[in-house]
């Protein structure tokens, strides 16, 4: 019983911060709002539901998750958040740190 319990209580931290980007991990499934290509070429990205607490790059402030042009993916990662941009497919995001930086996307979410 303890067993299942620790399980449960892992798998709802997973999903929990599906809206409040104050910790690292996954977003649960959202749908991108706005993309913004900065000046230095990295890509700011703005979801519903609405992140909190991210530090974008630019400037564009705390609902905003960045992609900085450094990231080795950053191209693949453009054209897939374009598409689902596009099309209003839901994503699943992965930030590497509390500031919402984008490492990973899943199109179509979870």
């Amino acid at each position: 019983m303890k067993t299942r319990a620790v399980v449960f209580f892992v798998l709802a931290g997973l999903f929990a911060s599906a809206s409040n980007a104050e910790n690292s991990g996954w977003t649960a499934n959202v749908t991108i709002t706005k993309l913004v290509v900065t000046q230095n070429g990295g890509v700011n990205i703005r979801v519903s539901p609405d992140l909190t607490n991210c530090i974008s790059q630019s400037g564009y402030g705390p609902n905003y998750a960045s992609v900085y042009p450094a990231h080795p993916g950053m191209n693949r990662i453009q054209a897939m958040l374009m598409q689902a941009y596009a099309q209003g497919t839901k994503v699943s995001l992965w930030f590497s740190d509390g500031n919402c930086t984008v490492g990973e996307i899943i199109v179509g979410g979870w």
